[in-house]
């Protein structure tokens, strides 16, 4: 007689609790976890677009005298202003000046109404309380099968929920910093918002340059998307201060009593009366000054309030003149000479660039005299060295490369100056 041998608990069974088991899997899925993470994710983008649309410069652009006075975050600004409500509205101001008729009507008449914002009573406050208890009390369900698949199906809610969590704290973290990156004026707002003073702005919005004439003679050309701001006296002052943004070439008067200074993205440039261009990028944090006659003065400077004495705050400075150009970074406060892409001839007398069996001294002297820029050499290395040729077409560049090839030299631009070597002597 054959006996069977018992169950072993880790045998597989057959039959139905068999097929009960797998029924059970549905239940147990990624499905509710994968629906949190969803739910998550969209509700993250939901906040971020939602904030960045509520901290739109732009959102007010269309807004009409009635639109500000029912407008919370305007109603705030006029009743009880903090420090990131007046940097957002003095920026929009200076970004819409048209609207500045609209906005003062406006604030007259939430100051004369005194419209108070509205606070809930203790009552309501309970209730909307009471309310969210209701709404995240969770309800007892008894259980429909004891086994260990509920405690795995709790395990897999719990870690769904932290998971969740972790995501919206992430979310919250970062819509925290954009709200300050957002608000952030830039280096030029900065330097309106503190020069003191009562300030004209221009700004080119056309693919044009735009032309400025300011009251002392001076002459400015806006390229595209850059703007100014100066003192409505801006004559009668003992410095002549302009804030840039952008690109602009700058005619200035001379007036040696009066300085004229441009601020542009931490560095300071200084005229009498000569003719310049200025490149500022704040994106980069770079500045570059190119002169295309006279003198200039560049320095960086640590404290951008405008109306203090500017000598105090130095940095280094650089003394440019025709053909020579500044580069300054704002990330490094690095200040550096070099010269012009295109340097030019600046001389007012005629220069004659035909050279034959001619010393190499009177041959750099002719090219310092015709472009303004200092050559250094070693006078004993090219001592009884002479040079022949035309070089009547040719830019400086040009010309440096075939005196060079010559005389089997080299060159290079150090601080603004041209640097020639001798490659013989260096053997």
């Amino acid at each position: 007689m054959t006996s069977s041998l018992p169950t072993s608990a880790n045998t597989p069974r057959s039959g139905p609790f068999a097929r009960q088991t797998k029924s059970l899997k549905n239940p147990l899925s990624a499905q509710p976890l994968k629906k949190l993470f969803l739910f998550s994710i969209v509700g993250w983008f939901m906040s971020l677009y939602l904030l960045i649309m509520m901290n739109s410069p732009e959102r007010f652009t269309d807004f009409t005298r009635e639109d500000f006075v029912w407008n919370e975050h305007f109603r705030k600004w006029v009743l009880s202003p903090d420090e990131e409500l007046n940097i957002f509205w003095n920026d929009w101001l200076i970004a819409h000046a048209d609207k500045k008729q609209i906005i003062n009507a406006a604030k007259e008449i939430i100051l004369c109404l005194n419209i108070d914002e509205p606070q809930l009573s203790e009552e309501s406050i309970n209730e909307a309380i009471q309310d969210t208890l209701n709404q995240i009390e969770v309800k007892k369900i008894e259980p429909q099968h004891k086994n260990s698949f509920k405690a795995i199906r709790y395990k897999k809610y719990w870690q769904a929920g932290i998971a969740a969590s972790v995501i919206m704290v992430l979310a919250v973290s970062l819509v925290v910093w954009l709200s300050k990156s957002l608000n952030h004026p830039s280096a030029y707002q900065e330097l309106v918002q503190s020069s003191g003073e009562n300030l004209l702005e221009k700004q080119n919005q056309s693919d044009k340059p735009m032309s400025v004439f300011l009251d002392d003679g001076s002459k400015i050309l806006l390229e595209k998307d850059a703007r100014i701001s100066y003192a409505a006296s801006f004559n009668h002052s003992n410095n002549r201060k302009v804030y840039l943004s952008g690109n602009a070439f700058f005619e200035v008067a001379k007036n040696p009593a009066k300085p004229f200074l441009v601020y542009a993205n931490g560095l300071i440039t200084k005229v009498v009366g000569t003719q310049f261009k200025i490149h500022s990028s704040e994106a980069d944090k770079k500045v570059s000054v190119e002169v295309i006659s006279g003198m200039v003065s560049v320095y960086s400077y640590i404290n951008k309030k405008p109306k203090e004495e500017t000598s105090s705050k130095k940095l280094n400075s650089l003394i440019l003149t025709a053909n020579q150009k500044a580069n300054y970074s704002g990330e490094d406060k690095t200040l550096m000479a070099t010269i012009v892409e295109n340097p030019v001839i600046v001389s007012t007398h005629k220069i004659d660039f035909k050279f034959e069996d001619t010393p190499v001294d009177f041959v750099f002297r002719s090219i310092t005299n015709a472009y303004g820029i200092e050559i250094l050499y070693d006078e004993k290395s090219f001592a009884n060295r002479t040079f022949t040729s035309a070089l009547t077409t040719e830019t400086l560049y040009e010309k440096l490369d075939i005196i060079c090839k010559a005389l089997n030299a080299r060159y290079e631009v150090i601080d603004g100056k041209i640097v020639v070597y001798n490659n013989a002597a260096a053997k």
